[in-house]
């Protein structure tokens, strides 16, 4: 009788045990078989990288400290021309428009001067007849003079009222004060004229013809063309660079390049900073220098561009002298005062500086360069000490 007939569990056969130890050491066969059957890694190392740079070479030199600001040209002289004396306007000039030119003594007006003319001629008879009694009391003195010598006693011991010395002083003040009034007739007289105080341009127009004007009416604005100004904002850092002038001094000047766009195009002036204010502006904290341009219309210079008034212009101040310093594009510096250099390996370098000025364009170095390093210019993300660099392009 068989086991399974016997109700017994059949038994496996003796190799099958030894399966799993089969399966194991084949496995560890075949891994072996691949391992030593693998190829050798390659011995050579791995290629460094290289980064492509643009670079500028770097080389010591003297610079001028160029401070930049900006304002609005303002009339070096402004002037509002007023009626001395009162009456009707009977004759205004052509050039009393707005932007006319006008010189100096131009008549610009006229007051009617009918009545300042009947005062000139009463004056002047006045003098006359304050002449004719000065002539009497002097014959009438010289009379009384003789009649005294006959006394034959000197002069000095005579009484006034005997020689008439008070009628003749009396009259002489009499002609002194006839003199005056003709004077200030005259004076009134020519004063019904309106002149042109200086050389000038024509800001706004008054008064008009048959405008009855009194004692300080306005007839006209003036604006000089002999200079114009402009005030330009200085912070204490821009001061430091600056020789400016004392505030209440007028003695030396610094030279100014402006420019402004006029009529579609960029143009170009020189002035010169005469003064400062000698004020900080309590909201900006900036002091004021003034810049003088003389002849800003061009009234002298043919040829050259007028500069109009309320014009807004940049400036550039020249200032001193940055002494043997390095001159490197401001967007080449990192963190405020670091810069990138190539070194004669082809390595980048970071390189700490002190920049003693910096502007719009250039950061002005003084320390922490060499000048057989090659700055670099391109904008690299991670920029990493010692790492391999090749120029692309040197600027000059």
């Amino acid at each position: 009788m068989s086991d399974v007939e016997s109700g017994k569990p059949a038994r496996l056969p003796v190799w099958r045990k030894f399966v799993p130890v089969l399966i194991l050491l084949l496995a560890i066969g075949m891994a072996a078989a691949m391992i030593s059957l693998r190829p050798e890694p390659s011995s050579e190392p791995a290629a460094e990288r290289i980064t492509y740079v643009d670079v500028v070479p770097l080389h010591r030199a003297d610079v001028q400290v160029v401070v930049d600001s900006q304002g609005v040209v303002e009339a070096g002289i402004s002037t509002n021309v007023v009626a001395e004396v009162s009456g009707v306007l009977v004759e205004v000039s052509d050039d009393l428009v707005a932007g006319a030119f006008v010189e100096q003594g131009d008549i610009l007006a006229v007051i009617d001067r009918a009545d300042y003319e009947v005062q000139v001629e009463q004056a002047r008879a006045n003098l006359t007849s304050a002449d004719a009694q000065l002539m009497q009391e002097q014959a009438q003195a010289d009379q009384a003079g003789r009649e005294w010598d006959l006394s034959g006693r000197p002069r000095s011991e005579a009484p006034l009222l005997a020689l008439r010395e008070p009628w003749l002083r009396e009259a002489q003040a009499r002609v002194a004060l006839a003199q005056a009034e003709l004077e200030r007739a005259e004076r009134q007289l020519e004063r019904t004229r309106i002149r042109a105080p200086y050389d000038a341009i024509v800001r706004e127009r008054l008064a008009d013809l048959g405008q009855f004007v009194s004692t300080g009416t306005q007839i006209v604005g003036l604006f000089s063309t002999e200079f114009a100004e402009v005030r330009l904002p200085l912070s204490d850092q821009d001061i430091a660079w600056l020789d400016l002038p004392a505030p209440g001094n007028t003695e030396g000047s610094l030279d100014v390049s402006l420019k402004g766009t006029i009529s579609g195009k960029m143009q170009h002036w020189q002035g010169e900073m005469v003064r400062t204010e000698g004020t900080i502006d309590r909201n900006s904290r900036m002091q004021f220098g003034v810049v003088r341009i003389n002849d800003p219309y061009a009234r002298e210079q043919s040829g050259s561009d007028p500069l109009l008034v309320g014009s807004f212009l940049q400036a550039g101040i020249q200032g001193e002298t940055l002494e043997q310093v390095f001159e490197v594009p401001l967007a080449s510096v990192y963190r405020g005062s670091e810069v990138l250099v190539m070194d004669a390996e082809h390595r980048l370098r970071r390189r700490e500086v002190n920049i003693l000025r910096s502007d719009n364009q250039y950061a002005y170095i003084d320390s922490g360069l060499q000048s057989s390093d090659m700055l670099i210019v391109s904008a690299i993300q991670v920029p990493i000490d010692g790492m391999r660099v090749e120029p692309v392009q040197v600027t000059m």
